[in-house]
């Protein structure tokens, strides 16, 4: 499905019900947490951290979150490294 198909699908979610909405998002349409995030800020106007923070914080990716802020951590601490 392209995104205009998942917003139309996903039309009736609020972010009052964001959870169920991620939840749907991971499980039955197989969205990764980027693609994820890209629909919640077409869909709710969001900025990019306000939804990856949605996602991140989710139950449906909670088993992710060590490993992701892990990666990320390492990332930014490389990249740190680089500019001294």
């Amino acid at each position: 499905m392209n995104n205009i198909e998942l917003l139309e699908k996903y039309k009736d979610y609020t972010i009052t019900n964001i959870e169920d909405l991620i939840l749907k998002m991971k499980l039955e349409d197989d969205l990764s947490m980027m693609q994820s995030t890209m629909l919640l800020v077409l869909k709710f106007k969001l900025t990019i951290k306000e939804a990856d923070n949605y996602i991140l914080n989710s139950q449906a990716w909670q088993d992710s979150k060590q490993s992701v802020e892990k990666f990320r951590n390492n990332i930014f601490d490389n990249i740190s490294k680089l500019d001294n």
